[in-house]
């Protein structure tokens, strides 16, 4: 087949650590014979080029210095700035354009629309007058603007009615689908992206003093400051150390708060990181602590792939029981799930991990052996085949 990828980013350049899930469905599907390309916007005049010999086809739709709606916090995080509002519109207009003239050119058998809001918008005509098949999936902050916003709930339902095949990213995404759309939903999840150097049973390696991980980008719904603030709970018990990769708009308040709070010396703040670095983080945590909420948009985790990256890398996790999370971490089973924004339960959760070595060893295989059932990447990218031919269950 000759597949269309269209979403809001893909990574800029051969290192850009964008979207790794993404990148890799994308990877598989053409290393399965098929002829994919990606279609995405520009970043500062960035023209289209290639990653890992796929081309990205990339549409301008502002000045340079102002073409940067997209990657790093990802749009959803920047919608109060002035420039948002001036030029969403130009990237809508001119990513349809562009849209239907590469549809146009290279006769695409299927559209995959990641985001529909706004990107069905650019599905239309291709649909209507080239019988593009087209392939919507929702990862939960279109939903999100959804429900702050009765125009675009209008016409992001009017969008999934249109789709050919609708997925999500999870059942609690595919829950939030069918508020809006009455068609059946395939829930395709991510497999990990950073491969485990070594995930073999028994005892996790240990760190001196036990590590705590976080990884993703430094945004609201990841709720950090939870953690930061559990810390000191954690610290008259355990001594800790801290490390948080990635880079977002909320970096400077909470390293401000780890100040505030006296931690410097415990939390470290990495930024990107290589994938070497990161599998060596993912092997020598202790544990992985994700404490996402909803945001003040609504917003919370469609899935978190850094869920099944340290599940796959055999090490205990302890996160909120909310979105897709509760797909990923099942409570007591392969994680400990706490209530979000509670920083009583977080500490006491952690805390229960690191002093009971037997519970984070059955959790860590559980989890391990959980995840290369369900998240398995061959599985994944069959079912995602599927979906594409119209032959999905």
């Amino acid at each position: 087949m000759k597949i269309a990828v269209l979403g809001s980013t893909y990574p800029r350049s051969q290192d850009d650590p964008g979207v790794p899930w993404q990148r890799e469905i994308v990877n598989r599907t053409a290393a399965a014979g098929h002829d994919v390309t990606v279609l995405a916007p520009s970043w500062r005049a960035l023209k289209s080029h290639e990653i890992d010999g796929v081309p990205v086809l990339r549409w301008r739709y502002a000045p340079s210095r102002w073409e940067t709606l997209t990657h790093d916090e990802g749009a959803p995080n920047k919608q109060g700035s002035v420039l948002f509002k001036i030029f969403a519109l130009t990237y809508i207009i001119m990513g349809s354009i562009a849209v239907f003239w590469w549809c146009l050119r290279k006769k695409f058998d299927v559209l995959h629309v990641h985001w529909p809001f706004p990107h069905g918008l650019m599905s239309v005509l291709p649909q209507r007058i080239l019988g593009t098949r087209v392939v919507m999936t929702c990862h939960g902050a279109e939903l999100a603007l959804a429900r702050n916003s009765g125009g675009i709930r209008k016409v992001l339902a009017i969008l999934l009615g249109t789709a050919d095949e609708l997925c999500a990213n999870s059942s609690h995404t595919a829950n939030e689908i069918k508020k809006l759309c009455d068609s059946p939903v395939h829930v395709l999840p991510y497999g990990a992206t950073v491969t485990a150097a070594d995930a073999g049973e028994g005892t996790p390696p240990k760190s001196d003093p036990p590590l705590l991980l976080n990884c993703g980008r430094l945004i609201q719904r990841k709720g950090l400051h939870f953690l930061l603030r559990a810390l000191p709970q954690i610290l008259e018990k355990q001594e800790v150390k801290v490390v948080i990769t990635g880079e977002g708009d909320c970096k400077q308040e909470w390293m401000e708060l780890t100040t505030e709070l006296g931690l410097d010396d415990v939390v470290e703040w990495a930024g990107f990181v290589s994938g070497e670095r990161l599998a060596e983080l993912y092997h020598t945590c202790s544990c992985y602590v994700h404490p996402a909420i909803f945001d003040d948009r609504g917003d919370t985790e469609g899935l978190g792939v850094v869920l099944v990256e340290a599940l796959r890398h055999r090490k205990p996790v302890v996160a909120s029981g909310v979105g897709g999370i509760v797909d990923v971490i099942k409570h007591e089973k392969t994680g400990l799930l706490v209530p979000e924004k509670d920083t009583d339960a977080l500490a006491a959760a952690i805390l229960r991990i690191l002093e009971d070595s037997e519970l984070a060893e059955r959790l860590a295989n559980d989890g391990y052996d959980f995840c290369q059932e369900v998240f398995d990447w061959d599985r994944i990218l069959d079912a995602t085949v599927d979906v594409y031919r119209g032959t999905a269950a």
